[in-house]
């Protein structure tokens, strides 16, 4: 008489069930990291935008006047996060000169810097900045727009005394909406 000495397989052993579980803990450890990084990139969408606006409504008043128009500090007042903060009657009557007020509420607090505030002797430089605190973090990040003068003097910030923001290169990026990078200490949104 022969045995059988074969075994069915009834299921998993505790081993091969472990590493399942380790694999889909890496997976969503991984995942979770990239879907945060995708959402502080996203909303610094806003910034960007809002700040290609504010240059092009500067261009425009320069057009009309000849000047560029002086945004007295930053708006909105409230600490900016990553809560929308509602564009108040404040913040419409500092940009009211400019002409900018973004659709609803704010995840940055803007600053727009030209005239007298700036170094350049021709009064012909801006700087339009937006500056938050998304990633909840001890430091703030922005995104700016840096116009220099016929002479290449740029217009550093009133705020923090920011100058144009750098690219991967180290080249200072003008007359486009750009990210300060971490190096720069900054945000590292």
């Amino acid at each position: 008489m022969m045995r059988n000495t074969k075994r069915g397989s009834a299921g998993f052993t505790l081993i091969e069930l472990m590493i399942t579980v380790a694999i889909i803990g890496i997976l969503a450890a991984t995942a979770t990291t990239l879907f945060t990084a995708q959402q502080l990139r996203s909303k610094r969408t806003e910034g960007m935008t809002n700040v290609e606006a504010m240059a092009k409504m500067a261009k425009g008043y320069f057009g009309d006047s000849g000047i560029y128009p002086a945004v007295a500090g930053a708006w909105p007042l409230a600490n900016p996060t990553a809560v929308a903060t509602p564009w108040d009657a404040a913040s419409r009557g500092a940009f009211g000169v400019l002409g900018f007020q973004p659709e609803g509420g704010v995840r940055y607090a803007y600053d727009f810097d030209a005239g007298g505030e700036c170094p350049c002797a021709s009064g012909v430089c801006f700087t339009a900045i937006a500056f938050s605190n998304l990633d909840a973090d001890a430091t703030l990040g922005g995104v700016g727009y840096f116009h220099r003068d016929g002479g290449g003097i740029e217009c550093p910030t009133s705020i923090w005394g920011w100058i144009a923001p750098l690219d991967a290169g180290g080249t200072a990026q003008y007359d486009t909406a750009a990210a300060y990078l971490p190096s720069f200490l900054q945000d590292d949104f």
